[in-house]
């Protein structure tokens, strides 16, 4: 049966492909000691060293501030607006580790730092009275920490209108606990609870999952009471990511599949509120087809128009395109807010009937042949206002900012491509 085996492995290359991924698999967990945790943690959680601390805010003891120890980071001017314009709280956990959430509240981005920078006209944030904003519940990728991500949430804030949170994961920056993917998800529920006891309605909560942070985000969004859901660049799961051929056999997603985690493609069938998909067709560290797979498992009621950029990468759909990425989300955010997200889907349902189709590309781990050139829908880029993208340009282009997507791991040698894959998102 042995012989049998392998003999239909080299004459069915993605079989072996998948062999040699599920092996690899199998030699690393023995080297942990057969501990699943242990080897989930090892390759999944890269904690770069902490580019933020935590300073007492000498007027609101409760309050905190963020201060760079990344010089890159401390020179920005992005970067330094960002840090005056949030607020730091802790929240602990339920296994007791204690996490810094920063809080960009659209009232407390300073009026004459705007007015500075020539930016007064095109400040959403003045145009939606306080209490009524949306508050984006970010969850990051796993190579970077809240530090690094003070830029990007700066710029959602102030192009989106939105009050935007970041929490951080156990064992990343200034967090006490060591990383895990059970303390990712208490994490994220530590911070939504803070939302909800400090006056938060649920009814404004959209949560924001991106790479390894889909996981949490999208566990969030089924157990607790969200307004909406946004993946970008997600797996279907943990595990499935290192798949060298998902519809083949001997796949490391079906042999280990007790060791999976983060089953994102089972979560989002159970969603109750509208889920917007992002996801680079040129992605190389979690393959395109994981983002068309969730967006078709997604409940078609709640399944919002996705965005892939044909040209897209795992960390350039904002640079790819501000327009477009800015303009999706605006009008997801929009439609929320507004109430007509429902209204909206069941008209694109009516009257877009077929939708337009993907171009897939022919590259390897693209969309698997079964599937190729399935209609997906084509993203409704919303009428944005020139002083919107003018905002996201300057925001964007600011030349002292560091490229905090520079950070995400590199993959080496094949046999970390194909069993240590964890470590790419």
């Amino acid at each position: 049966q042995i012989r049998c085996a392998a003999a239909r492995a080299l004459e069915d290359p993605a079989m072996g492909a998948n062999c040699v991924a599920s092996t690899s698999i199998g030699v690393l967990f023995c080297c942990t000691g057969c501990d699943a945790e242990k080897l989930r943690n090892a390759f999944t959680f890269v904690p770069p060293e902490p580019t933020y601390r935590i300073e007492a805010d000498p007027e609101d003891k409760a309050v905190g501030r963020i201060v760079y120890t990344l010089d890159a980071l401390s020179r920005s001017e992005i970067y330094r607006r960002a840090a005056e314009s949030a607020d730091v709280h802790w929240v602990t956990t339920k296994q007791g580790n204690r996490l810094p959430m920063v809080w960009i509240r659209t009232t407390t981005l300073r009026e004459d730092s705007a007015e500075a920078h020539g930016l007064g006209e095109l400040d959403r944030t003045r145009s939606i009275q306080e209490g009524e904003r949306l508050v984006l519940l970010h969850c990051h990728g796993n190579a970077a920490d809240i530090g690094m991500m003070m830029g990007p949430y700066f710029e959602l804030a102030k192009v989106l209108g939105v009050e935007v949170v970041g929490v951080e994961y156990s064992g990343y920056g200034a967090a006490s606990g060591s990383p895990s993917a059970g303390s990712t998800h208490t994490d994220v529920e530590a911070a939504y609870d803070f939302l909800v006891a400090s006056g938060v309605s649920p009814s404004r909560i959209v949560v924001y999952g991106q790479s390894v942070g889909t996981g949490p985000a999208t566990s969030i969004a089924v157990k607790r009471e969200v307004l909406g859901l946004v993946l970008h660049s997600a797996m279907l799961s943990g595990i499935k990511v290192i798949d060298p051929h998902p519809d083949n056999i001997c796949r490391p997603s079906c042999i280990w599949k007790c060791f999976d985690f983060y089953p994102n493609d089972r979560n989002v069938k159970s969603l109750r509120s509208p889920a917007l998909i992002l996801h680079g067709q040129q992605d190389d560290i979690v393959p395109f087809y994981h983002g068309y797979r969730l967006h078709k498992a997604v409940p078609k009621e709640f399944r919002w128009p996705a965005y892939f950029p044909p040209n897209g990468g795992h960390n350039d759909l904002v640079e790819l395109d501000m327009k477009a990425y800015f303009g999706t989300l605006e009008a997801f955010c929009t439609s929320l807010q507004n109430g007509t997200a429902a209204a909206t889907l069941q008209k694109l349902a009516a009257e877009n009937g077929p939708p337009k189709q993907v171009h897939m590309s022919n590259g390897q781990r693209q969309e698997p042949a079964d599937t190729t050139g399935a209609a997906v829908a084509t993203p409704p880029v919303a009428g944005r206002s020139r002083g919107d993208v003018e905002l996201s340009k300057r925001l964007s282009q600011d030349s002292s900012a560091p490229d905090v997507h520079a950070h995400e791991p590199v993959v080496g040698p094949e046999l970390l491509r194909m069993g240590c894959g964890f470590g790419l998102l």
